[in-house]
């Protein structure tokens, strides 16, 4: 019941506000792409975008409760939230405090929080793969192969948020070689690693063989899912009617996404950056937004490994796994972002959970022999990890949630609050006749747009000028905004628009044509692009 009360907090502290901060430039972008996906009803991999799990899921919530900051950001705030509940599928390797200090960890660690509440992939992706990795630790701890299908289900949705879930399995057969490499080096004092080897190898191929038909039903429930999300729509569904289409949608289901995924990021030039200063940006993000796990991570690993007699390969695995993503993110990230702390923090909370509890259990053990020193140096340990995780949770998602004094948030998220502006066009929006908002000079003109917008050019996921005023037109689509642009100011003398939006440096330009309008500037960037707002007052 504890742990439930612990999920139920993390779900109110991710869904109070979730539409209170404007909307990021990658946010606004890919819902943008869903409000277009809903209205043609058709959609096609584009690995630009990532994997189709927004686009459908988010399609079916924009229809049921409008788009909006809030329905975008609601399905990765739940399923973030109901992250903890994983926790108790490990029970069977961990003491009952250790599972509470995982969900804790999980339910409040400041970049979970904050990447909960942003409409991205990363905390889906890294749900989903902790739960898959959970269910086949309990399918082992159980002896029941029904726990495989969990974890195929849950690695199969995995597979449909984001490119790099397939560096998970890579991750997790890391670890298990390091596990072998383990057991084969204690082996030399109890008769010798071939004997070990073999018996390991012998156990395995039994448990394989044993679950074969398990283990083949849980890799067609994993393929049915991959398929169903990126199988072409509607192609898909009229394939199911006429089955002789059906060959073609699986090929560019599988082997079409895999060509399209390795022509984009299969590319070298998508990572061709300095590892080091990727690394240390990594390392700033977590040391800010994620000390207490880091610290008590490395306290429950030592602590496991080698004052344990038999350490448990549950608290190794989470430590391998996310000092492997520390130290391999840099290599395969295409740009410098807190969100890839999401996949170093969430299996280190496994090491973290037991390092909290180790000092817990010295401080109860000293109490009991008195000796105060002990006792008072644990206590002000977890008073420091409580207050850290505290602390840097209230400066990170309520103080600083879009600003430049936050390592946490990436660069493109606008800074300040737009969102009264952004309300006052969405009234105008709905009584003004003709042209809402003209966007004037070079970065955002789009030539040829007219009052119903610009075409939308598939190959690109956008238009000339379109990608430059995000996030703006992902408000403009939802207030059914007549947009108009031009680099020529006669031309708003002559629509006589409600709204102007210019870029600070193009309002040089402008004299007479801003007379009567109410200025407002906000920043595009959490630094350096203001773009102004002339509102007619």
């Amino acid at each position: 019941m504890v742990l439930v009360g612990l999920t139920v907090l993390g779900l109110v502290v991710r869904l109070v506000g979730l539409g209170a901060r404007v909307a990021h430039q990658d946010e606004a972008r890919v819902a943008s792409w869903i409000l277009h996906y809903v209205a043609v009803d058709a959609w096609e991999y584009r690995p630009i975008i990532h994997g189709p799990f927004l686009p459908h899921v988010n399609g079916a919530v924009f229809e049921l409760l409008g788009p909006s900051d809030f329905s975008m950001r609601l399905v990765v705030a739940v399923v973030g939230g109901l992250l903890p509940l994983s926790a108790w599928l490990l029970r069977a390797r961990l003491r009952d405090r250790e599972v509470l200090f995982l969900g804790a960890l999980l339910s409040f660690n400041p970049i979970l929080i904050y990447y909960s509440r942003f409409m991205r992939n990363d905390v889906l992706l890294g749900a989903f793969g902790f739960l898959a990795a959970a269910f086949v630790v309990r399918a082992i701890d159980t002896n029941r192969s029904r726990y495989l299908f969990g974890a195929a289900i849950a690695f199969g949705l995995a597979l449909t948020t984001k490119e790099n879930a397939l560096l998970y399995p890579v991750t997790w057969a890391g670890t298990l070689v390091l596990l072998l490499d383990h057991r084969l080096v204690r082996s030399r004092y109890d008769g010798g690693w071939w004997d070990t080897l073999r018996g390991i190898s012998k156990r395995v191929l039994r448990a394989l063989w044993r679950t074969k038909y398990s283990i083949a039903g849980s890799l067609f429930a994993l393929l049915v899912i991959v398929v169903a999300f990126y199988a072409p729509k509607p192609e898909f569904y009229q394939a199911l009617l006429a089955p002789s289409q059906l060959p073609a949608v699986l090929e560019t289901a599988t082997l079409g996404t895999w060509e399209k995924f390795a022509e984009l990021w299969g590319s070298t030039g998508m990572q061709e950056h300095f590892y080091v200063t990727f690394l240390l940006h990594l390392l700033g993000v977590v040391a800010v937004g994620g000390l207490t796990t880091m610290v008590f991570a490395a306290i429950g690993f030592l602590a496991d490994r080698y004052g344990n007699r038999y350490p448990r390969d549950l608290v190794a695995v989470g430590f391998f796994w996310g000092l492997a993503s520390l130290l391999g993110y840099p290599i395969v990230s295409d740009i410098k972002a807190g969100w890839t702390a999401v996949h170093v923090l969430i299996p280190l909370t496994i090491p973290a959970a037991v390092g909290l509890s180790v000092v817990l259990d010295r401080a109860e053990l000293a109490l009991r022999r008195n000796q105060r020193q002990t006792a008072a140096v644990a206590v002000v340990l977890l008073l420091g990890a409580a207050t850290v995780l505290a602390g840097s949770g209230v400066a990170i998602n309520a103080v600083y949630p879009a600003d430049d004094r936050n390592p946490v948030v990436q660069y493109a998220q606008p800074a300040g609050d737009m969102k009264p502006t952004l309300e006052e066009i969405e009234t105008i929006a709905a009584e003004n006749e003709g042209i809402d908002v003209m966007f004037y000079g070079e970065e955002f003109y789009t030539p040829n747009e007219t009052e119903q917008g610009a075409s939308l050019d598939i190959e690109t996921g956008g238009y000339a000028g379109w990608f430059d005023r995000l996030p703006l037109p992902w408000y403009l689509e939802q207030y059914d905004a007549r947009v108009g642009s031009t680099e020529d100011p006669a031309a708003i003398a002559e629509h006589d628009p409600p709204v102007i939006i210019t870029l600070e440096e193009e309002t040089g330009t402008l004299q007479g044509e801003i007379e009567g309008y109410e200025k407002t500037i906000h920043q595009g960037y959490l630094h350096d692009r203001p773009i102004v707002f002339y509102v007619r007052s």
